[in-house]
């Protein structure tokens, strides 16, 4: 089994750095159980309009296909992944959490889930409708994606965004158990079911990239240039 742990600037932001490293250690974990968690007191708050206000894009272009990679490494991954959500996942957050197997949360009122980048006019990448209407019940996809909201673990857990909310305490033991559970089950019809269950969900998303990072990335640079830098993706 192994651990993947988002660390970032801040609230775990994510960049091309990070994004490659996750993929990294996919790479060194081969076929065996993950469980994904953040560094410090948050999950991952997405993609850092910070950085991303200082670039091109060219560049936003290539943060956007390292997050792709990323995220389908993650979904796709044969083998159990279990996503212990320590803290707040807003954005691009949010998507990885839904990259899980099994997304466990903390109890807390503070911690926040949500998909912000509609607030803010951004036109989201083909792949991430694709793994929320993969993951999240189809009466509540357009709330999450067109509702640009943020909500507390209890109604993340109402809409699916999360399968199980415990105390803070027993967040590191409950999401072991699990992927302690998921891993004893026969690897091979594991990674068959997964398999048949998912790829069909990015069926299409390979012929749409083009498209996107061609007419779409450029406004993108237009959105971050005239908004608070707040994580968004």
């Amino acid at each position: 089994m192994h651990t993947i742990v988002l660390e970032g600037r801040g609230p775990n932001t994510m960049s091309v750095a990070m994004l490659e490293g996750i993929v990294a250690k996919l790479d060194a974990a081969g076929d065996e159980p993950i469980l994904l968690t953040g560094a410090g007191e948050a999950f991952s708050s997405g993609l850092d309009l910070d950085a991303l206000s200082r670039a091109d894009a060219s560049q936003v272009g290539d943060l956007l296909d390292a997050m792709e990679r990323a995220t389908r490494r993650l979904f796709l991954h044969p083998a159990p992944v279990i996503a212990a959500v320590n803290g707040h996942a807003i954005a691009g957050g949010c998507l990885v959490v839904q990259c899980a197997d099994w997304r466990i949360t903390v109890d807390d009122p503070k911690v926040r889930f949500g998909m912000t980048g509609v607030a803010l006019g951004l036109v989201y990448p083909p792949f991430v409708p694709a793994v929320f209407r993969a993951r999240v019940p189809a009466p509540h996809v357009e709330t999450v994606l067109m509702g640009a909201g943020r909500v507390d673990a209890r109604e993340a857990l109402r809409l699916g965004l999360v399968d199980e909310v415990v105390e803070r305490d027993h967040l590191a033991a409950r999401a072991q158990e699990v992927l302690t559970e998921r891993a004893r089950l026969p690897r091979a019809a594991y990674a068959s079911i997964k398999r048949a269950l998912r790829e069909p969900a990015y069926a299409g998303v390979a012929e749409a990239h083009d498209a996107f990072r061609e007419h779409t990335v450029p406004s993108w640079t237009h959105a971050i240039f005239g908004s608070r830098p707040t994580p968004v993706l």
